[in-house]
């Protein structure tokens, strides 16, 4: 009953008699207005409902109020058991946009007028967010996670990882930040940081914050069980994923046998995180690794590089960063798996989007004011329930 994989709006599973309280399951993830009809062998008490708002985006120091390269904040999240009796017979879903510019808000994604989640703040955005800071605005809110509003459990997702700026050609940009777990246990977690010298944070996962780094290489994404790893070692050692419930996170290849001047091989890029989706009437588990970090150099044989991996299912994506020098050579960090953030980057390297209610990966210094920064993923609506057959 159910499926074991992501699917498209409106999709899902179950029927017939799944053991548990409920036998149907509906994953609601592209972002839009959709109605959810009330069965009329509606069965059992209660349906329960799971809301994620969407991801802000990174933020892009070049085209910033300030040389900061934040990464966006998770979408909130709210858990609630509904009685049928207070159903209509329709409900209208709505899943909120991910942000798209540096100074956005992810949108908002609610289940009829019972509960709703907001969306992260991209990492320019200092407006405060259902109270954050106090309910000030302020630098304290760029990159902070949304919040679930009216649900049993209400959660804020992760907030985006810090940057690093010294110049335009030395700056790092953070890793998104993650949206909570299904069920709300803790709240998301936040992307690696950039602390110095070139560099890109991985984006958070479900159990863990993307890994930092030690100096140019970019951290591995946080994976679904555990958090990322920060670089291994200075210049071309890039750091491996978090671990999955499922599967293997993604492991980091070192690069300077890659240059012609070393042994003349092909970069590889950072494998992506393996593991799936459990999505069951009864049972919500991603089990995702987190992406493995990149990098890219030049070296007088030419430039090389290796892209970030991505993150699977509840797994950020890997960061990357550039050894010396800078161009835009179009290496590109991780993207986040469902709920993870995307990596982050280093200035003239390209950050990556969140998956579904995950932040964006911030870009140190972008090749321009528009790009370079990571988008937030959308959000995202799951419902399970009982029906009678």
């Amino acid at each position: 009953m159910g499926r074991r994989f992501p699917g498209s709006a409106g999709g899902g599973g179950g029927g017939g008699d799944s053991i548990g309280e409920f036998n149907v399951v509906k994953m609601f993830e592209t972002s839009g207005s959709f109605t959810w009809t009330k069965p009329t062998k509606i069965g059992g008490s209660r349906i329960l409902v799971h809301v994620w708002g969407a991801g802000g985006a990174g933020h892009n120091a070049r085209g910033g109020t300030a040389s900061e390269g934040w990464g966006g904040g998770g979408g909130g999240y709210a858990m609630k058991y509904i009685d049928n009796s207070s159903l209509g017979a329709t409900e209208t879903i709505t899943i909120g946009s991910g942000a798209t510019t540096i100074n956005g808000l992810g949108g908002t994604s609610s289940f009829g007028s019972h509960c709703s989640a907001s969306g992260g703040n991209s990492g320019d955005n200092e407006t405060s967010n259902e109270g954050s800071n106090s309910g000030s605005n302020g630098a304290a809110n760029r990159g902070i996670g949304g919040l679930g509003l009216l649900g049993d459990v209400n959660r804020r997702g992760g907030r985006g990882g810090g940057f690093y700026f010294a110049s335009t050609t030395n700056a790092g940009g953070g890793g998104g930040g993650s949206a909570p777990a299904p069920y709300g246990h803790v709240d998301g977690y936040p992307g690696g940081n950039a602390y110095t010298t070139n560099g890109g944070g991985g984006g958070a996962g479900i159990g863990g914050e993307g890994g930092g780094w030690y100096s140019y290489p970019g951290g591995g994404g946080g994976g679904s069980m555990s958090e990322g790893h920060g670089s291994q070692g200075n210049y071309d050692t890039p750091g491996n994923g978090g671990a999955g419930l499922f599967g293997c996170h993604g492991s980091a290849t070192n690069g300077y046998g890659a240059f012609t001047t070393y042994q003349g091989g092909i970069p590889r890029a950072g494998q992506s995180g393996s593991g799936g989706l459990i999505l069951e009437p009864n049972r919500i588990m991603l089990g995702g690794g987190g992406g493995a970090g990149g990098s890219g150099s030049t070296y007088s044989s030419g430039n090389n590089g290796r892209d970030g991996g991505h993150g699977g299912p509840g797994g950020g994506g890997g960061g990357v960063a550039q050894t010396n020098g800078l161009g835009d050579h179009g290496w590109r960090a991780g993207n986040g798996g469902l709920l993870g953030g995307g990596g982050g980057a280093s200035s003239s390297a390209y950050a990556g989007d969140g998956g579904n209610a995950g932040g964006g990966g911030g870009c140190g210094f972008g090749a321009s004011a528009g790009i370079g920064f990571g988008k937030g993923g959308p959000g995202l609506v799951i419902i399970q329930y009982r029906v009678r057959f």
